[in-house]
């Protein structure tokens, strides 16, 4: 990290529209903008949430930054725009980061302009790790075992590889007064919940790998649904 995020972003529910969270979108803004039309989201009231890892794999990672600097549109950091961000420190280790990233799918950000890629790098350092809604969590991968959000904020970097890269068996909520826990991350098949948490990364960007992936968007209070 740069040094320019906030480990945690508190809102309240809105009170002039709707709320809503999306799966990892990872380029298909195609998808994204569909989805919005088809539940009739209003730019000027609602507001989307995404799990993270906006960017790589799909075939529009370059509109990653129009999205994060839309006062309708927030986000948490996924370990993919992670990685863009190691990719573009001047440090000894930047040349492993970069064939990192493109291992994963961040070849496209090597061919940017020189000015897209810094409205790129700003809009992704800025983007926080945590994002509570009211008595609502999101988190990229998980969240970790902790009391407070405040143990993070004292310490992010101690649990940024669980935020960001956990998989496996889903943490159990041990912060007091909150509903559920949304995260992306780990692509299954429709969104699932284990407990407090909820999975909804349903692999947008598999369909145009030939296989079966779709974006899902859900209202945060899980009344309605909404997949392609």
């Amino acid at each position: 990290m740069t040094g320019n995020w906030k480990s945690v972003l508190r809102l309240e529910k809105n009170n002039s529209g709707y709320d809503y969270i999306c799966g990892d979108i990872h380029g298909c803004f195609t998808d994204l903008e569909n989805e919005l039309e088809n539940i009739r989201f209003n730019k000027t009231s609602d507001r989307l949430f995404c799990v993270g890892d906006l960017i790589d794999r799909g075939p529009h990672s370059e509109l990653a930054a129009q999205y994060m600097t839309s006062p309708w549109f927030f986000t948490v950091l996924g370990n993919h725009e992670h990685m863009f961000l190691m990719a573009n420190l001047h440090s000894p280790e930047q040349i492993s980061y970069q064939e990192d990233h493109i291992r994963n799918g961040g070849s496209w950000s090597f061919k940017m302009e020189p000015g897209k890629a810094y409205n790129m790098l700003a809009a992704i350092d800025k983007l926080p790790l945590i994002i509570q809604v009211g008595d609502i969590i999101i988190a990229h991968a998980s969240l970790p075992v902790v009391n407070s959000l405040e143990e993070i904020e004292k310490n992010p970097l101690r649990y940024i590889d669980t935020i960001l890269w956990h998989r496996g068996k889903y943490l159990p909520v041990t912060i007091p007064g909150i509903s559920m826990v949304y995260v992306g991350h780990s692509i299954i098949a429709r969104p699932a919940k284990h407990g407090k948490t909820t999975n909804i990364d349903t692999g947008a960007f598999l369909k145009y790998w030939g296989r079966q992936g779709k974006l899902t968007i859900i209202s945060i209070g899980g009344t309605s649904c909404t997949e392609q």
